[in-house]
C-alpha cells in the first residue's frame, strides 16, 4: 500500500491533465488513452486496499463468485472500461483487481455510480439515500419505476456444520467447534416515479405498488406463468414492471 501512496501524487497530476476536457465527454478517446498509459492506477485515486478475510470461514463474501470479471464502471462521474471487478457482498464494496494481483482496491458505493458486469447493471447507493440500505444493487427496469436487488452476506456462526463442513474455531463454552460462515441474504426495494424507495416483502407487496393497475398486472403475471410457487422472483419483477409500463 505504501508503494501505491508513492505513485499516487504524480498519477493525480497526469489524471488532471488528461481528463480535464474529457470529464464532460467520458467516451472520448482521451479516457482510453489515459487508461492505456496509467493502467490499473487510473481508478486508484479514491480507493483503498480491500479487506482480507484471513480467518477460517465457510462460503465466500462475494456477490456471486470469487472470480473477477471484466466490466465497466462509472466512478466519481467518469467512465472506466475493461476492468477486472467484483462485488464484496459482506462489506458492500466494489473490488478492483490490479494486474499484478498484489493489491485489490475497494471502492465505496457512494463513489461508484454504476457498474456493468456480465450484462447486468449495478448501481451504488450511498449512506445518505433515504428508504434504502447503503450498498450495491442489481437494477431491473429502465423506465420511471425500477426494482433494486441487493445480495448481502453477513458473517454468522453456528455450532453445527455448513454445507457439510466445520470451519471456524473451538469454543470452550460450547466445548465444540463453532463454524463461521457467510450467509446468503437478498432484499428488494422499489423505486417509484419520484425516486422514493420502499422495501418489497413479497409478490403481493410489489403488485400493491401499482394500485391503479393491479388487475392488468395480475393477468400478465398469470399469462406469463410466473404466479406459481418456485418461480424466480427476479423474473416475476421483470414481468410486473413490463405490464405496469403498458
Amino acid at each position: 500500500m505504501k508503494m501505491i501512496c508513492r505513485i499516487l501524487p504524480p498519477l493525480l497530476a497526469a489524471l488532471a491533465c488528461c481528463l480535464g476536457a474529457a470529464a464532460q465527454a467520458p467516451d472520448q478517446p482521451e479516457i482510453r488513452s489515459f487508461q492505456q498509459m496509467a493502467g490499473d492506477n487510473a481508478a486508484l485515486y479514491s480507493g483503498r486496499e480491500a479487506e482480507h478475510y484471513d480467518f477460517p470461514y465457510n462460503g465466500h463474501p462475494y456477490w456471486s463468485s470469487p472470480e473477477f470479471r471484466i466490466g465497466n464502471i462509472e466512478f466519481e462521474g467518469r467512465r472506466y472500461y475493461d476492468l477486472p471487478i467484483n462485488i464484496d457482498a459482506y462489506s458492500q464494496r466494489l473490488l478492483l483487481k490490479l494486474s499484478n494481483a498484489v493489491f485489490t482496491l475497494a471502492l465505496t458505493p457512494g463513489a461508484v455510480t454504476a457498474a456493468d458486469i456480465d450484462g447486468r447493471h449495478y448501481v451504488g447507493v450511498g449512506p445518505d439515500v433515504e428508504g434504502i440500505e447503503e450498498g450495491f444493487y442489481d437494477v431491473t427496469g429502465n423506465g420511471s419505476e425500477m426494482i433494486y436487488k441487493q445480495i448481502y452476506k453477513p458473517l454468522l456462526s453456528t455450532t453445527g456444520d455448513v454445507n457439510g463442513e466445520e470451519i471456524g474455531y473451538y469454543d470452550p463454552n460450547y466445548r465444540r467447534q463453532v463454524t463461521l460462515y457467510f450467509a446468503h441474504k437478498v432484499r428488494y426495494f422499489f423505486r417509484d416515479v419520484e425516486g422514493h424507495f420502499s422495501p418489497i416483502r413479497n409478490r403481493s407487496s410489489l403488485i400493491r405498488k401499482f394500485p391503479t393497475r393491479k388487475k392488468e398486472i395480475r393477468r400478465a403475471v398469470q399469462a406469463a406463468g410466473v404466479d406459481v410457487p418456485g418461480t424466480d422472483f427476479g423474473t416475476f419483477c421483470e414481468v410486473v414492471l413490463k405490464a405496469a409500463a403498458q
